[in-house]
């Protein structure tokens, strides 16, 4: 995938939840040449659901992937591990850009998603320390609720209200005990999991299926022969009849696609977790529910509680950067800025310790909607632009591609997004000259209204 994961470090290194997962030993890479029918780059969410669902769908098709690095080594062990219904930036951002229908369609399709994965989790039984809490999204001003309250009013004229209840800050009070917290907006149908843990069970589920997964084998050329494709990687050649691009937030590395790399760019998020909280340290905090929470201003703060009673908290800042510079999971001004907000929003855990710090790529597309469908023709079919809610995304979507990729249709086949032509970023410098512009604006504002708070 042009990129040597060996300068990176380990995938232990990467995040809290793989650090903590114990124990792993990634498949053998690929050491000769392969045949397959359809062959899967990303042992990630979107690929390894894809996967899983080409074989359910039909048993005897055969289907590879090939992970550049371990499984998870990307945003799939990464993440803040929120099931959550969010599509895009913002809903007023889609209805905005694509008007209400597609914004009310695309709320659906991530109902459905968020559905899907407590249903995978029963199904499957995931060992992934799911717990269905709900989402919260909280105000931390005046100005804030304003905007939470205009959300609120268009989910109703969007005929989506009895998803969210609304809390005022008496009613907020009772269940989270912060002295910023203005009001929340509450949606119960979501959840939250320990990511590394869903995204290395989707390997086993796959494997049980019959699924071939190599490790550490690196895509460095893909070319279509007639009838087929071609993936060199860097132990052998891995002929087929489609190719999955299951990349994301890597998928401009990906070698010889041309303005297929212009279809997302990396972001990147950061995050920290806390040591875990004595009892009553959550007592003082209030936060019973164990609801995942976000904030609502533009550079957003995501938080929630772990499965042994920690707190990550993420967000705050995005750091971007130009070309294939892929290692700026490090970012230590963040990661400062994180704890004194952590510790101003939670006065009792002022003297909380913070025992891992990490950060990764998100991908987002130019009008913050999912790239999803086939590349040029058939024989190519990819996903990208999560924009950083993609843990509900990314595994339905993987079902979506795998019926694409049978010619299956279904009501996800023919959702809006997929298939459209998407939206490119412009060339360099003007991409990082535009996302730097748009970041200055969202920050200027979020520090003008929060300016007495921090």
């Amino acid at each position: 995938m042009g990129i040597d994961y060996s300068k990176l470090g380990s995938p232990e290194t990467r995040s809290f939840w793989l650090n903590q997962f114990g124990p792993y030993s990634p498949n053998p890479p690929l050491i000769e040449d392969h045949r397959t029918d359809i062959v899967i780059i990303g042992g990630g969410f979107t690929g390894l659901s894809c996967a899983a669902h080409l074989k359910e769908l039909d048993p005897s098709v055969e289907v590879t992937v090939l992970e550049g690095s371990a499984v998870g080594f990307g945003a799939s062990g990464r993440n803040g591990g929120f099931s959550m219904t969010l599509f895009g930036f913002e809903p007023e951002i889609t209805c905005l850009l694509h008007g209400r229908e597609k914004a009310r369609a695309a709320h659906q399709y991530m109902e459905d998603a968020v559905d899907y994965v407590r249903e995978c989790v029963t199904r499957y039984d995931f060992d992934s320390d799911y717990e269905h809490n709900g989402f919260l999204r909280i105000a931390l001003t005046n100005k804030h609720r304003e905007r939470l309250q205009k959300q609120q009013d268009l989910y109703h004229e969007l005929g989506l209200s009895s998803s969210f209840d609304w809390w005022g800050e008496d009613q907020l009070s009772q269940r989270l005990n912060s002295p910023l917290a203005k009001a929340g907006l509450f949606e119960q149908r979501c959840g939250i999991l320990n990511p590394a843990k869903h995204v290395r069970h989707w390997k086993a589920i796959c494997e049980k299926l019959g699924v071939h997964i190599y490790e550490n084998t690196q895509c460095q050329a893909i070319t279509y022969p007639q009838g087929g494709v071609s993936v060199q990687t860097s132990g052998g050649t891995v002929s087929a009849s489609k190719v999955v691009l299951a990349t994301n937030a890597y998928s401009h590395l990906l070698p010889e696609m041309g303005a297929f790399r212009r279809n997302q760019t990396p972001i990147w998020t950061h995050q920290i977790v806390t040591q875990p909280l004595a009892p009553e340290q959550w007592q003082a905090i209030g936060w019973a529910g164990r609801y995942g929470i976000e904030t609502n201003r533009h550079l957003v703060h995501y938080l929630r509680p772990t499965a042994d009673g920690r707190i990550t908290f993420g967000g705050a800042n995005v750091v971007t950067t130009a070309g294939q510079n892929m290692r700026l999971d490090h970012h230590k001004p963040t990661w400062r800025t994180l704890e004194k907000h952590l510790k101003i929003l939670f006065p009792p855990l002022a003297e909380i310790g913070i025992d891992y710090q990490w950060g990764g790529p998100v991908s987002v597309t130019l009008d913050m909607v999912p790239n999803l469908g086939f590349y040029k023709d058939d024989r190519t079919l990819y996903l990208c632009g999560c924009t950083g809610h993609g843990v509900s995304l990314t595994q339905y979507s993987g079902k979506t591609l795998a019926e694409l990729a049978l010619g299956r249709e279904s009501k996800r086949t023919e959702a809006w997004f997929v298939n459209r032509t998407p939206v490119r970023w412009p060339l360099e410098p003007f991409r990082q000259l535009g996302i730097a512009a748009v970041k200055g604006v969202l920050k200027a504002e979020d520090y003008w209204w929060e300016r007495k708070l921090w």
